[in-house]
C-alpha cells in the first residue's frame, strides 16, 4: 500500500512539475515586441486557477490564526496574485492587459499594495525596444524617421495595451506623441478573441439567458477598430470638434501627416496623471474634475450618442483647474436615434418609479431573451442600483456605494439578465466611472443630471454648474440645443475629419 501511495505521489509531483515547466516555456515565447504568443489563454487560465488554490490554502491555514494575523495573511495573498496577474498581462499585452486595466480601478477591495501592482497596467507595461519602434514608424510613414521629426524620444511615455507612446518633435517644432503599435499585437488579439469565442460557445451551452454571439460580435468589433489607429484618429478628431470651445474640456489634435494605421501622432499635452493629482489636489479641485469627467462622458452619450468605451485614468490628463485632457479613443461606441431614445425611456422609469415601463423596455432593450422567463424584483433592484446616484437631490459615491457593485454583478442578481450589444460597453463604463467619481471624492446633486439628459429639463444644471463653474451657454444647454446625433452628422458630413494615409506613404514635412 505505501509504495502504491508513494508511486502516486511521485506521479503526482512529476505531472505538477512537468506542467510548470510548460507553462514557463510558453511564457518565454514571445515575439520581437516581446508580447507573449503561445498558450496565451492556457497561461491565463492558469493564472485563474493558483489564484484558487492558493486561496483554499489560505483558508485552510486562517482556521488557526487571530484576526489580524488573518488580515496580514489575506493581504500578503491578494498582493502576491496581483503581482503575478500585472507582469503576466503586462507582457502578454492584447485583451488580457485591457482586463487587467478595468480589474486595477474597480476592484477596490483589494489592499494598497495590491492595487498598486496592478495600476502599473495603466500607463507602464513593458516596453517594445527603441529599435522595433523606429523599424514600425519608418515603415508606416515611409522614410527614415529624420525626415519627419527633429526629435523622437527613445524611452517610451506609456507602454499599454496594443501600443506604446513616445514624446517627439517634428520639424516645425511641434511638440507631439506618438502612439506606436506593437508589432504582432494583431495576431495576440485574433489568438485571445479565438479563446473567448471558444468560452463563449461553452458558456452559450450552460447559460441559456445571455446571447453570447451578439456580445462576443459586439466585443470583436470594438477590439478590432482599436487595431486601426486611422479608425483612432477620425474618432480623436471627432471629439475635439464636438468640444471645441469647452474651458474644461480637452482633446488632443491629430496630425493626420504623420499618422497611419499603426501610428498615430497627436499634440502634446502636459499634465498630472490620475494618481499625481488626487494626491496633490484640494477636495474642490478633485469634484471640479470628477464634474468634467462626467459633463464629457454623459453629454457625449445622451446628446452626441458617440462615447469613449475605455474609462480608465491612464486615458486621463488633469490640469490645475479641474480641467481634464481625454486621450485614446481607440474604442468608441455609437448609438442610434431609436435605441438611445428607448434606453433613455427606460431611465426614466426606474427613476419615476414606474415598474410597468420598466418592465416592458427591459424586454424592448432586449435586456431579457425573449420568451425566458425572468425575476422583475431582482431586475427591478438591479437597476435602482446602477440609478441610485440620480435618485434623490444628495449623493455621495462612498466605496460602499461602490463595493455594492459586486453584489448585482453577482450570479444571483445576473442570471436571467442578457446583456444586448448596445449596453456591454456602458455597463463597463459606469462601473469605471463610479470608481473613478469615487477616488475624487464626487458628491452633490446628481438628480440634476438626471433632468438635464433624460428629461432635457432647461432649469437643470450641468455637473460642472452644481460645482460653480461657468461653460458658454452652447454646451451649458446642450440637450436642449442638439437633436440625437445632429452635431456628429454635421461634422461628418462637413469633411472635417482626417483622412490617413496609407502605410508607406510619403507624408508633408511641411
Amino acid at each position: 500500500m505505501w509504495v502504491v501511495l508513494a508511486a502516486a505521489a511521485a506521479l503526482a509531483v512529476a505531472a505538477v512539475v512537468a506542467w510548470r515547466l510548460h507553462l514557463a516555456r510558453l511564457a518565454r515565447r514571445r515575439n520581437q515586441a516581446g508580447i507573449i504568443t503561445d498558450g496565451r489563454g492556457l497561461l491565463f487560465g492558469a493564472l485563474l486557477v493558483r489564484r484558487t488554490l492558493r486561496r483554499a490554502w489560505l483558508r485552510l491555514r486562517m482556521i488557526f490564526a487571530g484576526r489580524e494575523r488573518r488580515k496580514a495573511m489575506d493581504d500578503k495573498v491578494r498582493v502576491k496574485t496581483a503581482a503575478e496577474a500585472a507582469a503576466l498581462m503586462g507582457n502578454m499585452k492584447g485583451v488580457f492587459m485591457k482586463l487587467g486595466q478595468i480589474v486595477s480601478f474597480t476592484h477596490d477591495a483589494l489592499p494598497p499594495a495590491a492595487q498598486q501592482a496592478l495600476a502599473t497596467l495603466q500607463q507602464d507595461a513593458p516596453p517594445m525596444d527603441f529599435a522595433l519602434t523606429r523599424g514600425v514608424v519608418e515603415a508606416e510613414l515611409g522614410g527614415d524617421l529624420g525626415r519627419f521629426f527633429r526629435s523622437f524620444d527613445e524611452v517610451p511615455l506609456a507602454a499599454a495595451s496594443i501600443g506604446q507612446v513616445h514624446r517627439a518633435r517634428l520639424l516645425d517644432g511641434a511638440e507631439v506623441v506618438v502612439k506606436v503599435q506593437y508589432p504582432g499585437v494583431d495576431a495576440a488579439i485574433a489568438a485571445d478573441l479565438a479563446s473567448i469565442d471558444r468560452l463563449g460557445g461553452m458558456a452559450a451551452m450552460v447559460n441559456k439567458a445571455v446571447d453570447f454571439p451578439a456580445l462576443l460580435a459586439e466585443l470583436r468589433g470594438r477590439l478590432l477598430e482599436e487595431l486601426d489607429y486611422r479608425c483612432e484618429a477620425r474618432n480623436q478628431e471627432l471629439f475635439r470638434h464636438l468640444w471645441e470651445g469647452h474651458p474644461m474640456i480637452r482633446v488632443p489634435r491629430v496630425f493626420a501627416s504623420h499618422s497611419r494605421r499603426r501610428i498615430l501622432t497627436s499634440a502634446y499635452v502636459r499634465g498630472f496623471t490620475f494618481y499625481e493629482f488626487n494626491q496633490l489636489a484640494d477636495a474642490r479641485e478633485r469634484r471640479v474634475a470628477s464634474a468634467t469627467i462626467a459633463d464629457f462622458v454623459f453629454d457625449s452619450m445622451f446628446v452626441h450618442l458617440v462615447y469613449n468605451g475605455d474609462p480608465h485614468p491612464g486615458n486621463y490628463l488633469f490640469h490645475d483647474d479641474g480641467a481634464v485632457t481625454f486621450v485614446d479613443f481607440g474604442c468608441v461606441k455609437r448609438f442610434t436615434p431609436d435605441s438611445m431614445r428607448d434606453l433613455k425611456r427606460f431611465f426614466r422609469a426606474v427613476i419615476e418609479g414606474d415598474r410597468a415601463t420598466h418592465d416592458e423596455y427591459v424586454l424592448k432593450l432586449g435586456l431579457v431573451r425573449a420568451g425566458r422567463a425572468w425575476d422583475r424584483d431582482v431586475m427591478w433592484e438591479t437597476w435602482r442600483y446602477h440609478l441610485e446616484p440620480y435618485l434623490s437631490e444628495s449623493f455621495a459615491f462612498t466605496p460602499e456605494y461602490v463595493a455594492r457593485a459586486r453584489h448585482y454583478a453577482g450570479p444571483e442578481n445576473t442570471k436571467d439578465m442578457n446583456l444586448p450589444p448596445d449596453l456591454l460597453f456602458f455597463l463597463r463604463i459606469t462601473f469605471g466611472l463610479n470608481s473613478i467619481a469615487m477616488k475624487l471624492g464626487s458628491q452633490g446633486n446628481f438628480h440634476q443630471g438626471a433632468r438635464r439628459q433624460f428629461y432635457a429639463d432647461p432649469e437643470a444644471r450641468s455637473a460642472l454648474g452644481l460645482v460653480g463653474i461657468a461653460v458658454p451657454e452652447h454646451f451649458r444647454l446642450l440637450p436642449q440645443r442638439i437633436a440625437d446625433g445632429q452635431r456628429v452628422a454635421e461634422i461628418e458630413a462637413s469633411g472635417g475629419l482626417p483622412a490617413i494615409a496609407d502605410a508607406g506613404s510619403r507624408a508633408s514635412t511641411a
